[in-house]
This record gives structure tokens, C-alpha cells and sequence, in this order.
């Protein structure tokens, strides 16, 4: 009777024992998993962020290399700009066959290959007012390649135009000259230096021409005032003296100097010798 109590106290620590035991290992499993969790949600965190990061960079790239391609797309194919400029040539029209156009010359330019961009000069008529269809007298032309220019230069230039038999330019000769080394730049540069030389002396001559109108202006006021000055002075009773500029004229012909009269009294006495004794 005394032994069951004991036993039965040793199975109950042994118990209790063991229920502590699994409830710290279920505590610090549930603290491990805790932990897995939280480093594996902040290793997935992180590569999202590089993730995320390298597709920003990746986008910026494309749309880098999308302006690239885009700025290359802009002439002939994948061409640039610049490599095309350097292939193309320019051909200079000293004088155009009467009533040609930019059209019209693009479209005979355009029979012997691919032409670029077409420049003609109009004539310029100062004082007159130019109603209808303008005159041109010297033009550019661009052609993509500058053999081809060189050929059409070779073959054209001096030759007849052509064309049907009753046209006015059947007979009008072409003269054209190849530019080497010349580009479209060099021809915008010419243009827009003559247009400021152009504003520059239409500046001058607007500003000379106001000078001019002002002193006319300022004379004739001048004179309104002396006449009414006069008049109110001879009504007075009193005398007016009108003033004459005194100009001092200089001499037209020179006197001859001392040693020309003595020159020339000699060679009259020689003269006078030489038929006195014929």
C-alpha cells in the first residue's frame, strides 16, 4: 500500500516532464520556422528590388538605343545623317532654261537617279513690284551620290535641254559645275550670311534715308519760321537784310609755276630761231 503512492508520483514528473519538454520544442520549431520565413521573404524581397532594378536599367537601355535606331532611321534606310551628306554631291546651275521650277527641275534631275534636296535662286528687281511667276537664275541641286553628280555634270553640261520641238527650252543650253568638297551646310551657311548682309544694308540705307527726311524736315521748318519772322518785321516797319552765304571758290586750273614759264619761253625762242631761218 505505501509503494503505489511513490510510483504513481514518478509517472506523473515523468509526464509532466516530457509534456514540457514538447512543448519547448514545439516553441522554438514554431521560432526556427519563424525565422525561415522571414530571411526567405527578405532574400525574395531583395531580388525583386534587383529584379525591378535591372528592368528599369534594361528600359532606359532600349529606349537609348530605340533614339539611336530612331535618329539612324531618319534618311535612306539605316543610314546616318551625316554618312549620307558625306556620300551625296553638289551640282551648281550658273543659269536655268527660262520657266523652270524647283518641280520642274526635280523632275528632269530625276531621270538619271535619286536626287536630294533643290535650291533655286530668285532674281531679284529692287523697286518693282513682281506679280506672277517668279524668275530664277542660279539653283543647287543635291544627288545622294557624288559620281553619279560628276557623271551628270560630264554628260549635260553645254547641251542642249531638249524636249518637244515648239518648247522654249529646246534649245537653251545647260551649264552646270560639280562642287567638290561642297555640302548642303556650306550651302545653308552662304545663304543665311548673304540674308544678314541683306538685312544689314536695307538697316543702313532705311536709317540713311530718315537721316535724309529728318534734315528736310528740320530746313523747312527753319524756313517757315524766317518768313514769318521777316514779314512780321517789314510790318512793322523795320529792314530786313537777307543773308547770303559767302562761299570761297577754289581755283580750277593751277598757275604754272615759275621754271614751266622759263621752260616754256625758251622753247618758244628756239621755235622762233629754227622758222625764222627756214
Amino acid at each position: 500500500m505505501v509503494i503505489l503512492p511513490a510510483i504513481t508520483e514518478v509517472q506523473t514528473t515523468d509526464a509532466t516532464d516530457t509534456m514540457v519538454q514538447a512543448t519547448v520544442w514545439k516553441r522554438t520549431e514554431m521560432r526556427v520556422m519563424e525565422c525561415e520565413e522571414d530571411t526567405s521573404s527578405a532574400v525574395s524581397a531583395y531580388r525583386l528590388s534587383g529584379t525591378l532594378e535591372s528592368a528599369v536599367n534594361s528600359d532606359a537601355i532600349d529606349k537609348k538605343k530605340r533614339k539611336k535606331l530612331k535618329s539612324y532611321r531618319t534618311f535612306s534606310g539605316n543610314e546616318h545623317p551625316e554618312d549620307s551628306e558625306r556620300k551625296s554631291g553638289i551640282i551648281y546651275f550658273q543659269s536655268l532654261p527660262p520657266m523652270f521650277t524647283v518641280s520642274r527641275m526635280r523632275e528632269e534631275m530625276l531621270k538619271f537617279g535619286e536626287v536630294g534636296r533643290i535650291y533655286l535662286q530668285a532674281e531679284k528687281l529692287r523697286g518693282t513690284k513682281t506679280r506672277g511667276r517668279k524668275v530664277f537664275t542660279e539653283g543647287w541641286v543635291e544627288f545622294k551620290n557624288k559620281s553619279l553628280a560628276k557623271r551628270v555634270v560630264a554628260s549635260l553640261n553645254n547641251t542642249a535641254v531638249g524636249g518637244k520641238r515648239r518648247s522654249a527650252v529646246r534649245e537653251t543650253l545647260w551649264t552646270m559645275k560639280y562642287l567638290s568638297g561642297f555640302k548642303w551646310t556650306h550651302l545653308k551657311e552662304q545663304l543665311t550670311y548673304e540674308h544678314k548682309v541683306e538685312q544689314q544694308r536695307m538697316r543702313a540705307e532705311i536709317s540713311q534715308a530718315k537721316r535724309q527726311a529728318n534734315f528736310f524736315a528740320e530746313q523747312v521748318e527753319k524756313g517757315e519760321q524766317l518768313k514769318k519772322l521777316e514779314e512780321k518785321v517789314l510790318k512793322k516797319g523795320g529792314v530786313w537784310n537777307k543773308f547770303e552765304r559767302q562761299v570761297k571758290q577754289r581755283a580750277t586750273i593751277k598757275k604754272k609755276s615759275k621754271k614751266e614759264s622759263v621752260g616754256s619761253a625758251c622753247d618758244e625762242q628756239l621755235r622762233k630761231m629754227i622758222f625764222a631761218e627756214a
